[in-house]
């Protein structure tokens, strides 16, 4: 088997923010394959991770219902990973005789990380699954795609407001007496009108007038900000220690993707704030799922790397069932693909990838993490790739602006 020419990894969009330099030291550790027809070369179910790009012919991609989708290998421009979401929703199977590579996701991650210390004769550890944490990992999997999550249900109140800024007579009266009947939205609401965010200076006490400063639409998802929330409160006790870590992680990428929103200009901060909320919304339901098990999951490292495989897809599940955006969605299905680079264009999912990434910083967590100058969402969002203490520098000054997000998002 070959090893991979500097010119062809230049194609894969995964890895945009390496030089040639640093290609040429990663195609040593690579090497090109080949299969022929009908070779599975991916198992719905799949937990192993990493990227698989077809250098020449097809695949197939088949559904659990038996769909199939044919995926042709382009000959020149830009490749695209398949199928990388773990766990794999397809079994993918080579379509004709196919050439491919195959890289680990922990590999390229290791390799990024030597990178920035500068030390390229250091061996890439990779770290192994255990068979505990794969079977968990398969078998929740499978209680995924049977129905047997059970997801939450949108709230009354955020299915009427969903209902009525469908319609376009939408304004702020109608908006007012569909929350009024819930009287917990509407104090947070006039409380979040009069706060610093909102450049508040006269006080306001009504329902209607906190919507009227507050802007509509941005009054819709500060709505769905408060249901968010009341899913961390829906947990037995048994359970509330993992909720409250979750809350505080939730409540900081929030906060911290607002404010990269408002200095980007590029994306709205309500938009951003939510999606900051949201973006492992299903690990609450795998909680619940545990908590109604437990003599299921008794190990916690093993659980916890089972949450880290599955919360995107439980993610996006429930976020698809409650009808939230596209960009919504794709923040829950993608945040943590520290790689991803499906377009030229920074996206809300970049924006959110780089709170995240900011919420780590001195965490064990960042011991898994690439470096963030390797990670394509840095450079889409115009931060400068030569110098990633900028916008550690412009976090650090805005702190006042987080601890008064935080502060109203706990306060909800």
């Amino acid at each position: 088997m070959s090893k991979p020419r500097i010119e062809l990894l230049r194609r894969l969009r995964t890895l945009s923010q390496f030089n040639n330099e640093q290609l040429a030291q990663l195609a040593d550790k690579l090497t090109l394959q080949s299969a022929v027809k009908k070779t599975r070369l991916i198992e719905r179910g799949e937990t192993e991770e990493f990227c698989l790009y077809i250098l020449q012919g097809s695949v197939n991609t088949i559904a659990k219902d038996g769909a199939i989708k044919l995926v042709e290998c382009k000959s020149e421009g830009e490749l695209s990973p398949i199928a990388h979401i773990r766990p794999s929703m397809y079994d993918v199977d080579a379509a004709e005789t196919i050439e491919y590579i195959k890289i680990p996701t922990g590999l390229l991650t290791g390799f990024a990380q030597l990178l920035e210390n500068d030390n390229s004769d250091m061996e890439v550890i990779t770290i192994e699954q255990t068979s505990e944490e794969c079977e968990l990992t398969i078998q929740l999997f499978q209680d995924i795609t049977c129905g047997n999550i059970k997801l939450p249900s949108l709230p009354d109140v955020a299915q009427k407001i969903q209902q009525a800024f469908s319609q376009p007579d939408i304004n702020a009266e109608a908006v007012s007496r569909i929350i009024h009947s819930d009287p917990a939205i509407t104090a947070k609401l006039i409380m979040i009108a009069n706060s610093a965010l909102y450049g508040a200076v006269a006080q306001i006490n009504t329902l209607q007038n906190a919507i009227v400063r507050i802007g509509l639409d941005a009054t819709r998802k500060q709505v769905f900000i408060y249901v968010v929330k009341e899913l961390f409160d829906s947990c037995s006790p048994e359970m509330k220690l993992k909720l409250q870590r979750l809350w505080e992680h939730s409540r900081r990428v929030s906060a911290f993707s607002r404010i990269l929103a408002k200095q980007s200009g590029k994306f709205d901060p309500e938009q951003a704030q939510l999606g900051g909320l949201i973006h492992d919304l299903g690990e609450i339901a795998i909680l619940q799922y545990v908590q109604q098990n437990p003599d299921n999951y008794s190990d916690e490292e093993v659980l916890m790397h089972a949450i880290r495989n599955l919360r995107p897809q439980i993610t996006s599940m429930l976020l698809h069932k409650w009808k939230f955006t596209a960009d919504l969605v794709t923040v829950g299905e993608e945040s943590e693909d520290w790689f991803r680079n499906p377009g030229d264009q920074a996206d809300l999912c970049d924006l959110v990838m780089i709170a995240q990434y900011h919420s780590f910083i001195g965490t064990e967590d960042m011991k898994r993490l690439p470096p963030i100058s390797k990670m394509p969402a840095y450079a889409k969002l115009g931060l400068s790739t030569d110098n990633p203490q900028e916008i550690m520098e412009f976090m650090k000054n805005s702190k006042a602006e987080i601890n008064e997000i935080e502060k109203l998002l706990g306060s909800i």
